[in-house]
């Protein structure tokens, strides 16, 4: 998948979370979200699908199938045209297609790098900050590093650089409190411990980290940036949860206050921080307030909802047509395909000195497309790829932008052969498959194409049935052809 895929993928869950996480939000557990905002993170950062037939997509697919008409994808195509491209296009082999960089690409990498060093820039200086720190050596500090052991050396420190308690670094954490702090209130004190004990316990440094490079590679979508705002409010909400566990609900009105009295009067942003100052103050607030015990079958429907959405929003669309639907009948070929776990396979029957086009897949710059091909009997095919732009010509397969019939010619057998080529540019994509008959050109067109065949093939006004009935059985030639790719696009009749 591309990243503009992944994003505008990853924005469709966004939203159904939104959506899910304003009416539910003080009902379910708070580390509900946090599932579902990890696998919004995985859609965003894994550049993988996986179909189902549950997914959100397959739905609008079957939608689509319904009120939309479909097009056919088989074409077939003057032997003596592509024959004629074939003579003057050169073959475009693996390794060779030129390499360039579009102003899109240029720009987003130019967002990705600017995000980047400010995340970078803004951390590095408030670390620098927080290193100046000193340590805390009373015996409150003293007592509780000693009750909470922990296989992750903690540190206590105080600065005059900060106003509120917070928490950084992954492996070696610090707890930093500001310098006037009244160390006798040992109450108070023990509850922003506790707090900030459970972030470093979850490791939500690491978390916002990951987070964090979500934002940098989609940093054109806003909704990654409203994302980011919910992520780090809901990581505060299930931490506050999570402390009202281990204190117990008569505490809520002291934990409330002390979040009210801790609040900062001036937030600065600080990136991969976890601290316990304004944040969605009041929402906060609300969901302490609101809080309590989660039984077992607000559990269970939490997990199920996780379940849901991950299927439906996360996944991608998948098409298995049926053997009766897929066959695909054309002038002088009959082409069978079938949907495997890693793409998709063709049965092909075709006259000698045929070709066809079939398919039309949107396909990215650089992927590979696997072909393996293999035959009952000795024989000569030129196998490629095919631009869109081509297969909708009238007059067989003309030049485009990027490219004409990108092919090679290979010799099958039993044993098979296996070929490959790299897509040059985004855009769709049919395979080509032509046939190169042992015979001369005025022999094929005795046995199999006659000139009125060929002229029909172009005007595509020839009667399917009247056409079959002239073609010689016995020129028929049987292959098979399977392709790392998934045709999700109709074949049709």
């Amino acid at each position: 998948m591309s990243i503009v895929q992944m994003s505008l993928s990853a924005s469709v869950l966004i939203v159904a979370i939104v959506l899910i996480r304003s009416f539910t939000l003080h009902k379910l557990p708070k580390k509900t979200f946090l599932f579902l905002w990890g696998v919004v993170i995985l859609r965003l950062l894994v550049p993988f699908s996986i179909p189902s037939q549950f997914s959100f997509y397959t739905g609008i697919d079957m939608i689509n199938h319904i009120f939309i008409p479909e097009s056919s994808s088989a074409r077939m195509t003057s032997t003596q045209n592509v024959a004629g491209i074939l003579s003057t296009a050169e073959p475009i082999e693996i390794g060779t297609v030129a390499v360039s960089i579009s102003p899109i690409e240029i720009v987003w990498f130019a967002g990705l790098c600017a995000c980047v060093l400010f995340f970078t820039v803004a951390y590095i200086y408030y670390y620098r900050e927080f290193r100046m720190s000193l340590p805390v050596e009373n015996d409150f500090a003293v007592r509780w590093l000693r009750e909470h052991p922990l296989r992750r050396s903690i540190q206590i420190r105080q600065s005059d650089r900060i106003i509120t308690p917070l928490t950084y670094g992954v492996f070696h954490p610090v707890i930093l409190f500001p310098k006037k702090t009244d160390w006798t209130e040992e109450t108070k004190l023990q509850y922003v411990l506790t707090h900030e004990l459970v972030h470093i316990r979850r490791f939500d440094t690491l978390t916002k980290l990951v987070l964090i490079a979500a934002v940098c590679v989609h940093w054109f979508n806003p909704f990654v940036w409203l994302m980011y705002v919910l992520v780090n409010r809901d990581i505060e909400l299930c931490c506050d949860e999570t402390v009202m566990r281990k204190l117990g609900e008569t505490k809520k009105t002291a934990y409330a206050l002390t979040l009210i009295e801790l609040e900062e009067k001036k937030r600065y942003f600080i990136p991969l921080i976890s601290g316990f100052s304004r944040n969605a103050l009041e929402e906060r607030i609300v969901s302490i307030m609101k809080m309590k015990k989660s039984t077992s079958l607000v559990t269970v429907l939490a997990i199920i909802l996780v379940a849901l959405v991950a299927t439906a929003c996360a996944t991608t669309a998948t098409t298995t047509p049926s053997t009766q639907d897929s066959i695909i009948t054309t002038t002088g070929a009959t082409i069978i395909p079938t949907i495997v776990s890693d793409g998709t396979h063709f049965d092909v029957q075709l006259i000698e000195g045929g070709v066809f086009v079939i398919g039309r897949e949107t396909w990215n710059k650089g992927e590979e497309v696997i072909f393996n091909i293999s035959a009952d009997k000795n024989m000569e095919l030129n196998i490629g790829i095919l631009p869109a732009e081509s297969m909708d010509s009238d007059n067989g397969f003309e030049y485009n932008g990027y490219g004409v019939f990108i092919h090679k010619k290979i010799d099958v057998n039993s044993e098979g052969q296996q070929l490959s080529f790299i897509v040059p540019e985004l855009g769709e994509y049919g395979i080509g498959v032509q046939h190169v008959s042992d015979e001369n050109d005025q022999d094929r067109k005795e046995n199999s194409i006659t000139p009125e065949m060929d002229a029909s093939l172009i005007s595509g006004e020839n009667d399917l049935k009247a056409t079959k009935n002239e073609i010689d059985p016995t020129s028929i030639v049987s292959f098979d052809i399977k392709i790392n790719k998934v045709f999700k696009n109709p074949l049709v009749k």
